[in-house]
């Protein structure tokens, strides 16, 4: 009978465990593939490295115009490099996984013996075997572990367009805000400017002229602090889209894009949360791969070595002796006893921090509603109430004025007013389109004005201005 050559042994696990892991390609292809799903636009984050002369040429291409949330978004994937940072983690855990895959190394042993009649050789080759009967539950493992690290890193992807989306919104709001406060700052001035000139012709009081100036002054701060907001906020936005120097000269829209009429007509919005959050599938499939290694421990805390040897010996006078050998792990003292115990622990941690996580999302979808809704119907007050009532107040005003029944005072005051409540309006704008992101942000997904449920607005928010 033909025996099996243990080289030939060795070539076969070698065979065995030379399935082809997730390369880093086929992993980033998935991740896009998630994320795109998710927010409702193409994914592209393999062009290179923010330095890259294509990613540069990409990147101006966008500044170029008007900055819209969608090139803000596009830029963010290509040019981030806390995404590059978070696409690293994702290989940490893909690496992992090639090494699950791999089998321990053969051990060649050899050894000389002189004795008085001569030198004995012996040679030995010995193989765990324990390790070749482990690879599938060990990649299974890992692999699940990947999956978990796959749609955290998703989830921190989706968070960062998030707060891309919050402060773009928050941004285009304190542009319309700030052309507010300079209006306000010309009506105070203009007021103060006329006050201190009938003062000085002594048709005016000192406490009149006082007062005008200290609207004045007043207004003047606002109008800085509105200027800082702004430069802030930008600032805060460039850091997102990783631009720097002459990049950080793009220009904004006029205004915040156009709320629909309708809120989303989305049945059991929790459900769909818990369906559709990456985050809370990530911690389920740690929750499994925890479990998966906690069963592998257990059943390997009998035998930890089981190895098959073949040794090849030269005595002293010449002959040759050769055979196999076996070698077991006796579990008298280690049987994984501090390994089992963390991993039940560790168990026993994702599973509660599944369920918490559980929780949260479904509060965060009830709390973010909320605040839509709110948002939505005090845009919509603003609209059908507030302004209009600010506008027949101001033309009011002017007749009164035009017939002499009031002064200028009152017209420029309510002029003011009128400035104002426009000002509130703009930031209620604003608070809704962050609550849109927050909800979105709750559920795991875009939420598209124009679907079903959703019915955009005729004229657009802020054409009573």
């Amino acid at each position: 009978m033909n025996r099996l050559h243990p080289l030939a042994v060795l070539a076969m696990l070698a065979v065995l465990a030379a399935c082809a892991p997730v390369s880093r390609e086929v992993m980033q292809d998935q991740l896009a593939q998630t994320v795109s799903q998710r927010i409702s636009r193409p994914v592209e984050w393999d062009a290179g490295a923010p330095e890259n002369r294509i990613v540069r040429e990409k990147v101006h291409r966008m500044l170029a115009g008007e900055l819209t949330i969608d090139k803000a978004l596009a830029i963010a994937l290509v040019n981030n490099r806390e995404l590059r940072a978070v696409l690293a983690r994702a290989n940490v855990a893909r690496a992992d996984l090639v090494q699950a895959g791999l089998l321990e190394n053969p051990v060649f042993d050899f050894a000389l013996l002189d004795g008085g009649a001569g030198t004995e050789i012996e040679y030995t080759l010995f193989q765990n075997f324990l390790n070749v009967f482990t690879l599938s539950a060990r990649k299974k493992i890992a692999a699940g572990q990947l999956e978990s690290a796959r749609l955290e890193v998703a989830q921190t992807i989706l968070d960062l367009i998030a707060g891309i989306k919050r402060g773009y919104y928050a941004l285009l709001a304190d542009r319309q805000a700030l052309e507010l406060y300079s209006q306000v700052l010309d009506a105070t001035g203009a007021a103060a400017e006329l006050a201190g000139r009938q003062y000085a012709a002594g048709t005016l009081s000192l406490r009149e002229q006082a007062l005008q100036q200290s609207f004045f002054a007043q207004a003047a701060l606002e109008a800085a602090r509105a200027e800082a907001r702004f430069a802030a906020d930008r600032e805060k936005l460039n850091r997102l889209l990783g631009l720097w120097g002459p990049e950080t000269a793009w220009k904004l829209p006029a205004r915040l894009p156009d709320m629909p009429a309708t809120l989303p007509d989305l049945a059991d919005l929790e459900r769909r949360a818990v369906t559709q959050r990456l985050d809370l599938a990530s911690r389920r499939a740690e929750v499994e791969a925890v479990n998966m290694a906690l069963g592998y421990t257990r059943q390997s805390r009998w035998l930890s070595v089981f190895g098959l040897s073949f040794t090849v010996q030269r005595d002293f006078d010449g002959t040759y002796s050769r055979g196999p050998g076996l070698e077991l792990g006796l579990p008298l003292f280690d049987r994984n006893q501090g390994r089992i115990a963390k991993l039940e622990a560790e168990l026993t941690e994702a599973e509660n921090r599944y369920a918490q996580l559980a929780i949260d999302v479904r509060a965060q979808v009830r709390e973010a509603d909320a605040r839509l809704a709110a948002a939505h119907g005090a845009v919509k007050h603003y609209r059908e109430a507030i302004l209009p009532l600010a506008d027949q107040v101001t033309a009011e005003t002017l007749k009164f004025y035009n017939g002499m029944l009031v002064g200028v005072y009152e017209l420029l005051s309510a002029k003011q007013a009128q400035i104002e409540a426009a000002r509130d309006y703009i930031e209620t704008w604003r608070d809704f389109w962050i609550a849109w992101t927050d909800l979105e942000r709750a559920l795991g997904a875009t939420l598209a004005p124009d679907a079903p449920g959703v019915r955009s607005s005729g004229a657009g928010p802020g054409d009573s201005q």
